[in-house]
């Protein structure tokens, strides 16, 4: 009994360090998407806003990030939120795997807006999104829909264009 509570404990924690490692590993590619990406020159003076909605352990490992690091001269903030609606004027909007369901309100609600939206869920370039994490065999890939981002008024780099998978 006490070694099938102990092989329980043991993969309860497994888990909870894999939730741990793929959240840091996103906010290193949302700092990455940031840095790769064409800004309204006008917002230069303005603090890069990331909004994360519905996932805790992203948010706190940007924040950790936003400590030290800036994109171009900006200086990060991180604000986070349970609902798409009534968000801050953010620069990235993460929308995590749990909220999915709330994509295609966030996408109107951002339609005029030069906003990059990210997904925790794959697939949700098809409804809207510009980039969709995408973990596959242990490594986190992602989706990329340039149309998508176009629509934000955004471009994103070359670079990161040909790391990810291009969905239309």
């Amino acid at each position: 009994m006490k070694k099938i509570l102990f092989m329980c404990l043991f993969a309860i924690i497994g888990m909870v360090a894999v939730q741990a490692q793929m959240a840091k590993f996103q906010a290193l590619y949302l700092l990455q998407f940031a840095k790769n990406t064409s800004w309204p020159a006008e917002d230069n003076a303005k603090p890069f806003v990331i909004t994360v909605v519905g996932d805790n352990a992203l948010a706190s490992e940007l924040k950790a990030i936003a400590n030290t690091k800036t994109i171009g001269v900006r200086k990060i903030t991180v604000t986070e939120s349970a609902k798409v609606s009534g968000l801050v004027k953010s620069d990235i909007i993460f929308l995590g795997e749990s909220k999915s369901s709330q994509m295609s309100a966030l996408v109107t609600a951002q339609a005029n807006n030069k906003v990059l939206i990210v997904s925790g869920a794959k697939g949700m370039c098809a409804q809207g999104a510009g980039i969709s994490f995408v973990p596959e065999g242990g490594k986190l890939n992602f989706e990329i829909h340039e149309g998508n981002i176009a629509k934000h008024g955004l471009k994103v780099g070359q670079k990161i264009v040909s790391l990810g998978r291009q969905v239309f």
